[in-house]
């Protein structure tokens, strides 16, 4: 009785130990089960993509405003002489200039002065190039011009000063057109942006995240030549052409798109 009681209790234990491993291994792998990752979760956080894009834009118009440069000049035998005939040649031309500028003074500036000996004696000349023997005062003026239809007007009522050399004449953007311009072209420069994408994302929709704007600028630059520089001797008021042009604003941009994958 004893010997088939205990073989009776050591069949249990066996089925006991054999139910807890048993049970041990469910509990294993469900655990594991539970660290398994989801491929729904993998697939959501990589289903926005990005895309970078670089494009320009440009925008178009004629200058409205002009730029003109001169040298006023006087000479005299002393220092005081030459002073005081440029002083006349300049007031002259500030009768002449002022309704071009609107009487607005702060549009002219001096870019130069300059007072310079050019007295020589005997057969051995100081400089002669300069075609007189004394004092030269000269002092080169930039002129801005509100209006670049008063360009030519102005160059040919300077012509009949004596003394004033019109060395050049420009046609500039005003800042106003500048502004409206630069947005034009960045707005042209986007839009070629988003075409790329869109077209290189199969149509997908597209949401700007970050815009840097790499560069602009003028072309061609708004610069003309004058009809040439007017003769220093000259009282004849002449009547030059003068051609603005236009000019062009190119805007360079670098786009950085975010869209959802397919």
């Amino acid at each position: 009785m004893k010997d088939s009681g205990i073989h009776s209790l050591i069949i249990g234990l066996i089925v006991v130990v054999v139910v807890i491993q048993v049970a041990s291994s469910f509990v294993l792998f469900g655990t594991l089960s539970s660290y398994r990752p989801s491929n729904n979760s993998v697939q959501h956080q990589n289903s926005v993509g990005y895309i970078t894009i670089q494009a320009m834009g440009s925008a178009t118009a004629p200058p409205s405003q002009g730029v003109l440069y001169l040298t006023a000049q006087g000479n005299g035998k002393t220092a005081a002489a030459a002073t005081a005939n440029l002083s006349s040649t300049l007031s002259a031309f500030n009768a002449s200039i002022s309704r071009y500028i609107n009487g607005n003074w702060s549009m002219v500036k001096t870019t130069y002065y300059n007072l310079y000996n050019n007295t020589h004696s005997g057969t051995y000349p100081r400089y002669s190039y300069y075609g007189y023997n004394g004092f030269i005062a000269s002092e080169e003026l930039e002129v801005d011009m509100p209006n670049v239809q008063n360009v030519s007007k102005a160059i040919g009522a300077l012509s009949s000063i004596n003394n004033i050399s019109v060395t050049s004449a420009q046609a500039t953007l005003s800042d106003a057109q500048i502004t409206k311009l630069r947005g034009q072209a960045f707005s042209q420069a986007l839009q070629n942006a988003t075409s790329q994408a869109s077209l290189l994302t199969g149509n997908a929709t597209l949401t700007a995240q970050n815009i840097t704007v790499d560069s602009y600028n003028f072309y061609p630059l708004p610069y003309a030549l004058g009809t040439g520089a007017v003769s220093a001797s000259s009282n004849k008021t002449i009547n030059p052409s003068f051609y603005s042009g236009t000019t062009s604003i190119t805007e360079s941009i670098t786009v950085t798109f975010s869209y959802n994958r397919k």
